[in-house]
């Protein structure tokens, strides 16, 4: 630990002794640049002063004591002053995958307890405070963003960040989203879990916000010391598609939540019984309905294998806000039996335990897949997948599954094959557990320590 906190210290004083215009080439602002639909990426770092004002110093509250369980210690001087973006802890997607990822790591820091680093969390001061959750001793940022934070982060942070960051002094920033300032005198680190606005550009892109932000923030990205792809298949499209060299990306997994708890089987079918009203055989759905999650071939899957159990039933689990319409319309569209598709809405992790250990497999229409956490979640509770080879589900699921190419009927054919195989059902099962136990956050957040101490 001593050798890496005096190398730490070596490197941040050999940066400090950077030219500026090395510090603007490194951020992005030594020039302006451009996306594919002639969007400028980058502006002078003057205009952003004048853009921002004297006001962000009053707007960025830097906070200890209090509820910030910070540490009593006197900080050591090789310790690596880490800024953690929590930011995503008090928006919608505290319920979401990055809300998840943001607060399982956090927890998993808080076990690992590593003495060598100093904790800053980025909080948003005008939003209701995260659920509870174990935190590794910290202090607070305070900043401020709209009532519609994704939409405002996206745009404005690299020029907010820019200005709000260095109150926190850090020698290491870690984005677990989009996130990152245009202008920065620290290293950068940001996860990223997929591009799928890259490859639907028509569905994400479509607001002027969107493409500005996005195209920035993809531009910031490249110019990152280091990115956490979540898979092998997201760190080859950032590769690929954001023109990163290898050695710029670490691929870190994510696990399932520590507090997942699937309750035996004939627990969980009563569970799913007594709440939803929903009789084994089911098939599972868990997500959302966005395009790249191909609800029609979700429905068509499970239309056909429907035609010929007559008892099978398809429980379908998310939240039902504006991403509805896509579900809906794919049920319009598909040739199953409504009155046999069962839509749960938003369910609590004790529910949705229940309905992942209850089901006959999770069926997964995904056409891409950053990593593939409800996979993994249906393996840690005893259940195959049966699902398209898309994205990083495949290094998921390994052995634990039957995954096949998105061809016409491909799906189908493989759900009844699993469904009327009862040799390969159990095999299957037996090996799903041992899968997802594969995947731990301890094991994440150690891999994410050691990034800090490198860059």
């Amino acid at each position: 630990m001593r050798e890496i906190g005096v190398h730490d210290e070596q490197r941040v004083t050999a940066r400090r002794a950077e030219s500026r215009d090395d510090r603007r080439r490194e951020t992005g602002l030594a020039r302006p640049s451009h996306d594919a639909h002639g969007i400028r990426l980058a502006e002078p770092i003057r205009d952003l002063r004048r853009a921002v004002g004297r006001s962000v110093g009053e707007r960025a509250g830097f906070v200890v004591g209090g509820d910030d369980d910070r540490d009593e210690r006197s900080p050591s001087l090789r310790a690596v002053r880490v800024t953690f973006d929590a930011r995503h802890l008090q928006t919608v997607a505290r319920v979401r995958g990055i809300g998840r990822y943001s607060r399982n790591l956090l927890a998993a820091f808080a076990r690992t307890a590593p003495p060598d680093i100093e904790w800053t969390l980025l909080r948003l001061r005008n939003f209701p405070s995260a659920d509870a959750a174990p935190l590794p001793p910290h202090r607070d940022l305070r900043t401020l963003r709209l009532r519609r934070p994704e939409l405002s982060m996206l745009a404005l942070d690299p020029v907010l960040l820019s200005f709000e960051l260095p109150f926190a002094r850090p020698q290491v920033y870690h984005s677990v989203q989009l996130g990152l300032p245009a202008v920065r005198r620290f290293r950068a680190i940001v996860t990223i879990h997929d591009l799928a606005p890259l490859r639907w550009p028509e569905h994400y892109l479509r607001l002027p916000h969107a493409r500005v932000g996005h195209a920035w923030q993809y531009a910031l990205a490249r110019r990152a010391d280091a990115i956490i792809a979540v898979s092998e298949a997201t760190k080859r499209d950032v590769i690929e598609r954001l023109r990163v060299p290898e050695s710029c990306v670490r691929v870190i997994p994510e696990a399932v939540d520590a507090s997942f708890a699937p309750p035996a089987r004939d627990v969980a079918l009563t569970r799913v019984r007594e709440r939803f009203s929903v009789t084994s055989p089911y098939v599972l759905y868990v997500g959302q309905f966005d395009p790249r999650k191909n609800m029609d071939g979700l429905v068509s899957a499970f239309a056909r294998a429907a035609e010929r159990h007559r008892d099978l039933r398809l429980v379908i689990a998310g939240d039902l806000g504006k991403l509805a319409p896509f579900l809906y319309d794919a049920l319009d569209r598909g040739r199953a039996p409504r009155e046999r598709v069962a839509l749960t809405g938003h369910v609590s992790d004790v529910d949705l335990a229940a309905l992942y250990a209850g089901a006959e497999c999770l069926l997964h229409a995904a056409l891409l897949e950053g990593f593939g956490l409800t996979p993994l979640e249906s393996l840690a509770a005893g259940t195959p997948v049966v699902g398209l080879r898309a994205g990083a589900v495949e290094e998921v699921v390994g052995e634990a599954g039957i995954l096949v190419d998105d061809r016409p009927e491909a799906l189908a054919d493989a759900l009844l094959r699993y469904l009327e195989d009862d040799v390969l059902r159990g095999r299957l099962r037996s090996l799903a557990r041992g899968r997802a136990s594969r995947f731990s956050w301890d094991s994440a957040a150690e891999a994410t320590l050691a990034l800090y101490r490198a860059v």
